[in-house]
C-alpha cells in the first residue's frame, strides 16, 4: 500500500516585485509632480512677466497721450521757438502735470535761445528720476514741424520698463487757400437763385472768379432766372452789400446788378465762372479738409466743438458758438439749418445726412453735407456751401454770397490747427 505524500507544494513569493514596481511608479509620479510644479511656477513667472510688461507698456502709451495733450494745450511748442518744455516739479498745479491734484508725469528738456534741446530716450535717467510715467519731447530741424513724443512707463513694482515713441505734425484742418462759394459734383442750374462769386484765383489756377466748382456741367443750365455776379455788383440800390453790410443788416434787397452768368450766357458759352472738372474732380470733403478722413474730423469736433448724434435739434439756433473751443458742429443725421452764426462768429456745420435750407433763413459760415443739399426758399448763406453729392438750390430765390472774412475766421490758426499722428511712426523699445 502506497503512502500518500502529505507535503504541500512550494509557492513562489511575489511581494518583492510588487514593492519594486510601486517604488518605480512612486518615483515616476514624484518626477511628474515636480515637473508639473516647475511648469506651473514657470507659467506663473511668464504670466507675471507678461502682466508687468503690459503694465509698463500701458504706462508708456499713456505717456504718449499725455504728451499729445500737453502739446495741444501749448500750440506754440509746434514752432519750437517761444515755449520751453518744463519739468513739472515747479508747476505741479498746472495741466498736464496733475490729475486731481497729484503729479502724474515729468517733462524734461532744456531751452537754449530758440532751440529746444530735449533729452534723448537713450539718456541716463537713473539719477533723480522716479519710476513714474514721464514724457520726453523731441524735435528735429531736418524734418520741419515734426514733433516726436517719447514715453517711458514702469510697472507698479518697478521691475519692468517700456519705452514708446510716436511722431506728430501740425496740420491745418480746413484747406488753406481758395474755397469756391459752391462745390459739388452736381449743381442744378435752373430756377431762381443768386451766387456771388469768389473774385480770387479760380480752382483751375486762372484769375477768373469762381461761382461754382462742379464735376459735370448741368444739362438744365438754360432754364430759369438764376444768375451769378461779382462781389462789387451785388447791390442794394447804390450800396455794395458785400462791402457795407453785416449780420445786423437786411440783405433781402441785395441783387446782382450785372450778371457774370445766367441762363442766356450759360446757353451761349457754359459760364466761365462755373468751373467744370470732368476728370480727377476731388471729393469735396477731402478737398476742404486736407484729405483727412471724416472720422478724424468728427472726433476733433466731438472734443472741441458740438456733436449731435441724431438730427440737428432746434437748440442749434441758440447754440453759443463762442463757448466752444472751435465753432464747429457735426450732425450725424439730417438737418434743417436754422439761422446761426454771425459775421464775427461764423459756424462750420457738417451734416452727414441731407441738409435743407428753408426760406428766409440767414446763415454765416461754411456748410458741408456728406450727402445732398436742398434749398426751399429765399435763404441767404454768407460763406460757402459744399456737398459730396448734389446741390439743389433751385427753389425760392436762394442767395449764396461769398464772404472771405467768414472763411478767414474759420481758418484762423488758433482754431484750424491740430496735431496729427504720422502714420507708421509708432515704435516700441
Amino acid at each position: 500500500m502506497k503512502k500518500i505524500n502529505q507535503h504541500k507544494p512550494i509557492v513562489k513569493q511575489q511581494g518583492a516585485v510588487v514593492l519594486f514596481v510601486s517604488i518605480i511608479l512612486l518615483i515616476g509620479v514624484t518626477l511628474i509632480t515636480i515637473f508639473a510644479a516647475r511648469v506651473g511656477v514657470m507659467d506663473q513667472r511668464i504670466s507675471a512677466n507678461e502682466y508687468r510688461h503690459k503694465e509698463s507698456q500701458a504706462a508708456a502709451a499713456a505717456a504718449l497721450e499725455q504728451g499729445a495733450a500737453f502739446v495741444s494745450q501749448n500750440p506754440d511748442i509746434y514752432e519750437g521757438t517761444s515755449a520751453s518744455w518744463t519739468n513739472c516739479t515747479p508747476i505741479q498745479s498746472t495741466f498736464p502735470c496733475t490729475t486731481s491734484g497729484q503729479p502724474y508725469q515729468k517733462v524734461y528738456s532744456s531751452l537754449s535761445g530758440s532751440i529746444i534741446n530735449p533729452l534723448s530716450y537713450t539718456s541716463d535717467l537713473s539719477s533723480g528720476v522716479s519710476s513714474d510715467t514721464y514724457i520726453l519731447f523731441t524735435t528735429s530741424a531736418s524734418v520741419g514741424n515734426v514733433l516726436t513724443v517719447i514715453g517711458k512707463g514702469s510697472s507698479l513694482d518697478g521691475s519692468a520698463d517700456s519705452i514708446a515713441k510716436i511722431s506728430y505734425v501740425k496740420t491745418s484742418l480746413l484747406t488753406p487757400g481758395e474755397i469756391p462759394p459752391i462745390m459739388a459734383p452736381t449743381l442744378k442750374l435752373k430756377g431762381n437763385f443768386t451766387i456771388v462769386a469768389n473774385p480770387n484765383s479760380g480752382a483751375d489756377g486762372s484769375s477768373v472768379p469762381i461761382s461754382g466748382w462742379v464735376e459735370h456741367w448741368p444739362v438744365t443750365a438754360a432754364i430759369g432766372t438764376w444768375q451769378t455776379c461779382h462781389l462789387g455788383d451785388f447791390r442794394d440800390g447804390t450800396t455794395v452789400c458785400s462791402d457795407d453790410y453785416d449780420s445786423t443788416d437786411d440783405w433781402s434787397g441785395c441783387i446782382c446788378e450785372e450778371p457774370l452768368s445766367n441762363k442766356d450766357i450759360a446757353n451761349a458759352d457754359k459760364s466761365i465762372d462755373i468751373y467744370e472738372q470732368t476728370t480727377n474732380f476731388p471729393k469735396p470733403f477731402s478737398y476742404i479738409f486736407n484729405n483727412l478722413d471724416p472720422s478724424d474730423v468728427e472726433n476733433d469736433i466731438k472734443t472741441n466743438g458740438m456733436h449731435y448724434p441724431g438730427d440737428c435739434p432746434a437748440s442749434l439756433e441758440t447754440l453759443d458758438l463762442s463757448g466752444l473751443n472751435k465753432p464747429w458742429v457735426w450732425v450725424k443725421g439730417d438737418c434743417t439749418v436754422p439761422e446761426v452764426g454771425t459775421h464775427l462768429a461764423p459756424i462750420l456745420l457738417i451734416v452727414e445726412g441731407q441738409m435743407i435750407l428753408n426760406g428766409n433763413t440767414e446763415v454765416w459760415g461754411l456748410l458741408m453735407s456728406l450727402s445732398d443739399v436742398q434749398s426751399n426758399g429765399a435763404a441767404i448763406l454768407h460763406g460757402s456751401l459744399i456737398a459730396d453729392n448734389t446741390a439743389d438750390i433751385t427753389a425760392g430765390g436762394y442767395k449764396q454770397v461769398y464772404d472771405p472774412s467768414v472763411l478767414d475766421k474759420l481758418s484762423d490758426p488758433t482754431i484750424n490747427t491740430d496735431l496729427s499722428k504720422v502714420k507708421y511712426s509708432w515704435i516700441d523699445f
